[in-house]
Parts: C-alpha cells; sequence; structure tokens
C-alpha cells in the first residue's frame, strides 16, 4: 500500500467534505437583490436592462475555500410582455469547480393595477470539473489513481415570481433534472449528484414615518436528503438604502447593506458579513465576504396606449 505525503491528506480530507456538500448549491446572503441566480422568472421583472453581479468569498482563512461569481443580464422588452436573459455562475471549491450557463426566458401576466405575475424557464448546463494536479505533492507519490474529472450535464429550470410595490413572492426549481457528478470508472467511486432544489422566497417593505420603511425577507430552500435550508432577514430602510440583520438556521448570522441606486445613475451595491455559528467552523475562518453590483444598462420603455379621435371630430355634416 502506498502512504501519502501528510501535505496531500489534509487537500484530500478538504476535497472530500467540499465534494459532500457540493450535492447542495451555493448561498447568497443577498438573495434578495439577485433572485436570478434562484429564479428564471426575476429577470424580467426588473423593468430594464440590468447587469447584476455577486462574488462570494466562503471560509475566508482557509486556503483555497469556497469562491463563487454570478452573472446575469435581463433584457425585458417594452411593449411586449416578454423577457430573456443569461445566467452564468462560476463556484471554486479547493481542487473542484462547477461552472454553470443557462439562458432563460420570462412572460408577464398581468393580474390586476398593482399585481404582476412573471413565469420563467431556463435551459443550460452545468460543468464539473476537478483538477488533482493541483494537489501538493501529488507527483511524488506516483499514485495514478487520482485522475482528472471534467463532466458537463445539461439541465433544465422553472420559476414563478409574483410582485407587487411592496411585496414580492418567488417559487422556482433552477435544476429540474437529477444528475451524478462524476462517473465510477473516472477514478473516483461516488453516488454524489446534482439534486433539484426548490426555492422560496419572499419580501416585504413596510412604510413608517418620512422616508423609513421596515424591510423583511426569508428564503427557504428543500433540497431531497438534506436539511432544510432557511434565511431570515429583518431591518430598516432610508430612501434608497437597506440595512439587514440576517440568520440562516445552522449556518451564521449575517449584516447586509445595500444602497440600491446612486442619484438614479443605475449603478447598486450591496455588501455582506456572515459569521458561522457552526462550532466546527468557528476560530477556523475569517467568516464569509459578499459583494453585489448592480448596473442599469437602459430602461425599458412605458407601455403607450395610443389615443383615439373622437367621433365629434372625425364626423362630417352633410350641410356645412
Amino acid at each position: 500500500m502506498k502512504k501519502h505525503s501528510p501535505k496531500l491528506i489534509l487537500p484530500l480530507f478538504l476535497f472530500c467534505v467540499s465534494f459532500a456538500f457540493a450535492q447542495q448549491d451555493f448561498h447568497l446572503a443577498l438573495y434578495k437583490y439577485h433572485s436570478s441566480v434562484f429564479n428564471p422568472a426575476f429577470l424580467g421583472s426588473q423593468n430594464g436592462t440590468f447587469l447584476n453581479t455577486s462574488f462570494r468569498s466562503q471560509w475566508t482563512g482557509i486556503k483555497e475555500g469556497p469562491r463563487i461569481q454570478a452573472l446575469s443580464i435581463g433584457f425585458p422588452t417594452g411593449e411586449k410582455r416578454a423577457g430573456y436573459g443569461l445566467l452564468v455562475t462560476n463556484e471554486n471549491t479547493f481542487i473542484q469547480r462547477q461552472t454553470k450557463f443557462y439562458g432563460t426566458f420570462s412572460y408577464r401576466l398581468p393580474v390586476n393595477d398593482h399585481w404582476n405575475l412573471h413565469l420563467g424557464i431556463s435551459a443550460g448546463g452545468n460543468n464539473f470539473a476537478v483538477d488533482f494536479n493541483q494537489l501538493e505533492n501529488l507527483q511524488q507519490t506516483g499514485d495514478g489513481q487520482f485522475q482528472n474529472i471534467s463532466q458537463f450535464n445539461p439541465n433544465v429550470g422553472v420559476g414563478a415570481y409574483l410582485k407587487h410595490e411592496n411585496f414580492f413572492f418567488s417559487l422556482s426549481a433552477p435544476q429540474l433534472l437529477a444528475t451524478k457528478r462524476a462517473k465510477d470508472q473516472q477514478g473516483i467511486s461516488t453516488s454524489a449528484r446534482d439534486r433539484p432544489h426548490v426555492y422560496a422566497i419572499t419580501g416585504y417593505t413596510l412604510a413608517l414615518e418620512g422616508d423609513w420603511s421596515w424591510v423583511n425577507s426569508a428564503l427557504v430552500r428543500y433540497v431531497s436528503d438534506a436539511p432544510l435550508s432557511a434565511v431570515i432577514n429583518s431591518g430598516v430602510g432610508y430612501k434608497n438604502i437597506e440595512a439587514t440583520v440576517g440568520y440562516q438556521v445552522d449556518a451564521g448570522i449575517s449584516g447586509t447593506l445595500m444602497i440600491q441606486e446612486f442619484d438614479d445613475h443605475g449603478l447598486a451595491l450591496g455588501y455582506s458579513y456572515q459569521v458561522p455559528t457552526q462550532s466546527d467552523l468557528i476560530g477556523l475562518t475569517g467568516g464569509n465576504h459578499e459583494v453585489l453590483l448592480r448596473i442599469r444598462l437602459g430602461k425599458t420603455k412605458a407601455v403607450r396606449t395610443e389615443e383615439l379621435p373622437s367621433t365629434e371630430e372625425n364626423s362630417t355634416t352633410a350641410n356645412p
């Protein structure tokens, strides 16, 4: 039996832990402001062309800890009710990488003068890769059982987004198909799979005195054979600024700050810091940092209603 270097054992252990947890999708603390990551219907609800970006550094202080980047862009049409967009996410955890590409389409159904229901669908896939060459001292061991993995799995997603001026509710399954991460013949025997995730997200803003408001939001994620994940945020808003405190069950406590727009220039900036509450991570990591940047590239044109000429103006008399 070959003996592996102690420097190799720790990265392999961390990889196995991350591989097990990778069956669940990553979390964003600023989920309320970048819901297109979880729901394809969200892009059509932004009333303009927006570029949304999120950057998350997890388990800071641990080398090669999870790093997440998410980018989405939506193009809702003006007079029409349809919208389309693109979503790209990238997650690096130690020696593994997941990159997802999805095209999205949404359609708006007016419920009444104050409510709109957006229905969305997405199609694309996930590329899962593991690069064992990044492990230190792997070449010295001469062990050929560690073979690099690269596999693409297509997938589809659906979602619904109910929107009001001060309230929204989102229900979605961004990945409907259960796919296998790696095949047994690639050198690793594993049953890890990408299981379908179901997300429910809601938010409500209550107007207070003056320019102040009370802002609340919550996210619930369901995955089969995994604990239910829930996040609750509550805080205050002043004009275009929102500050909340969040609690993620059995995960951590976070603080978020979001500036919706800078003097109507179309820029929005958000930041979140999360402290883990799991006993096995306290003292090992400096927490999680997350930044969100949103840029408005254009506004949706308002629907114009053409005014018909009156009957009196078009009527003619037989005897002028």
